[in-house]
């Protein structure tokens, strides 16, 4: 007997980089590395490894301290509700932006008039193309180097629609060079969590369920997630 599950119907889209040596980092933040403390092959009962991580290694979420001082969204990963880390996301493709150029709103609202509109307690994610870029070593320089972002009227539109999260496929939320951040003080501001780093972004539909968790860090400014969408066959 074959059991039956809500997921069926659907393919699993893995939208997370993979945590390795030499992946691609801000340059003030901690690198990730990873050392063998135990193994069956040294004669030990099992295997770990010691990590050092940043809070904004790899894919992931950014929570509302990591931008707003003080407040009611002054608040780390160990207090961002769940239920609004999973749902209906909208993705939007951006590829034909180049370098540090913004998505304004026009942009949003035209794909909204060819998709639909986005609406009250979705996620949107937005699809540059960056990941492309993304690899280990020299090579990923590149993945830190010019990447668009969203403008601060975007990010500002989108927090009317009443949107729970914003995902990218870039370094940061904000264009490189940015010295002021915008979308970063307009979302998390407002208690729109960011996403960034995502990748895969192409395999997603107009509109598809998404899913990430951070760790419950406390006080957390922000932390790794394994991002997920749920795509129907």
């Amino acid at each position: 007997m074959t059991s039956s599950s809500p997921f069926d119907g659907h393919d699993w889209i893995d939208l997370s980089h993979t945590l390795e040596e030499g992946i691609p980092a801000w340059p003030t933040h901690a690198r990730f590395s990873s050392v063998l403390y135990e193994s069956q092959e040294l004669g030990d009962v099992a295997t770990h490894h010691g990590l050092t991580i940043s809070e904004h290694t790899g894919t992931h979420m950014d929570a509302p301290l990591h931008f707003v001082p003080e407040g009611p969204a002054h608040y780390g990963t160990d207090e961002i509700p769940l239920e609004r880390l999973a749902g209906r996301a909208a993705t939007i493709d951006a590829t034909t932006l180049g370098p540090d150029d913004l998505l304004g709103v026009d942009r949003v609202q035209m794909w909204e008039d060819e998709h639909g509109p986005i609406e009250r307690g979705d996620r949107v994610l937005v699809r540059y193309g960056w990941d492309e870029r993304w690899t280990t070593g020299p090579g990923g320089r590149r993945f830190l180097e010019d990447w668009p972002g969203l403008s601060g009227e975007a990010a500002e539109y989108l927090v009317g629609k009443g949107v729970a999260l914003v995902g990218c496929d870039t370094l940061a939320v904000d264009a490189a060079g940015s010295l002021e951040n915008p979308a970063h003080h307009a979302l998390l501001g407002n208690e729109v969590y960011v996403v960034e780093n995502l990748k895969n972004l192409d395999r997603l539909p107009p509109f598809c369920l998404f899913l990430a968790f951070p760790l419950k860090i406390k006080g957390g400014s922000g932390s790794p997630v394994r991002a997920v969408a749920l795509v129907p066959r």
